[in-house]
């Protein structure tokens, strides 16, 4: 781990307050300060120091995420511009990105400390030309608004159009968030060694419905079309903007990428055959 506070960024309507108390101990046994944001104040013990989102990465070396996917997510966001690795502890169900889970955290930062552990490098997405740009982790996506009719994209890659969507949606996918809404649309699995873009149409009205895996060199830009109902933007499932008709939102690899500790000797195949809850074929069941 290096030097420095350690941050935690806590789910707003679970109750992580022993656990937060757990963090405080270590760190005050190991001379280091620990930082969580004004806004969680009633969720944290008096010992942390309280700071906005801009200060709470800055001069850490370790950021830790407690809750769900959407959390550790958010703490990504806060730690990758000041590249810091977040430690994402599972307080949720599915929590694809958690590496431990509750009873596992002080053992955890024992072993982080000692140095046993990996960074996993994972590709982050820009997104600009709607509003002001932004940086997402898991995936972007423009969606119908209910009662408003599809939507009617076009997909332009290496400034040529590559294919026209009429459809529900169209979701822009790191390969982190290739398991996430792209995912439950049909789309596939990408290695988190990537890092391209996936783009994946949501029941699209047309022959072609396949997903198309960009290499990150390439620029992507996608058209809201005349005929379109107006759509939302959203980016790793925040709400960022309603776009209509000659809007165009342009997506591109981030040249920072995210740093997620590892402390598991299982690899990522492993973690989404055990989170997606993968099943075999009949035919190949054991005796």
């Amino acid at each position: 781990m290096k030097p420095g506070a350690i941050g935690v960024v806590v789910h707003p309507r679970r109750d992580s307050r022993e656990l937060i108390e757990c963090v405080v101990r270590w760190a005050g046994r190991h001379g280091r300060p620990v930082r969580g944001l004004h806004e969680a104040q009633a969720l944290l013990p008096p010992a942390v120091h309280l700071c906005s989102e801009e200060e709470l990465a800055v001069g850490a070396g370790l950021l830790i995420g407690l809750g769900g996917d959407g959390t550790i997510l958010r703490a990504l966001k806060l730690a990758t511009a000041q590249d810091v690795a977040v430690l994402g502890v599972n307080l949720g169900r599915l929590a694809f990105l958690a590496e431990v889970n509750l009873d596992e955290l002080p053992e955890a930062l024992d072993r982080i400390d000692r140095d046993e552990h990996q960074i996993e490098e994972r590709a982050a997405m820009t997104v600009t030309g709607v509003g002001p740009g932004l940086c997402a982790f898991n995936d972007s996506a423009l969606s119908r608004i209910p009662g408003h009719g599809p939507a009617a994209l076009a997909v332009e890659v290496e400034d040529e159009v590559f294919a026209r969507y009429t459809a529900d949606a169209l979701v822009i996918a790191t390969p982190t968030g290739s398991t996430a809404y792209s995912f439950a649309a049909g789309g596939p699995i990408v290695s988190p060694r990537h890092a391209g873009l996936l783009v994946t149409p949501v029941a699209p009205h047309a022959a072609f419905d396949r997903a198309v895996f960009l290499h990150p060199s390439e620029t992507l830009r996608v058209h809201v079309l005349d005929r379109s109902a107006p759509l939302l933007l959203e980016a790793d499932g925040q709400r960022v903007a309603e776009v209509g008709a000659g809007d165009c939102v342009e997506f591109a690899i981030a040249p920072r990428p995210a740093r997620i500790l590892r402390l598991s000797p299982h690899g990522f195949y492993e973690r989404a055959r055990r989170k997606l809850q993968l099943a075999d074929s009949s035919e190949l069941a054991p005796e």
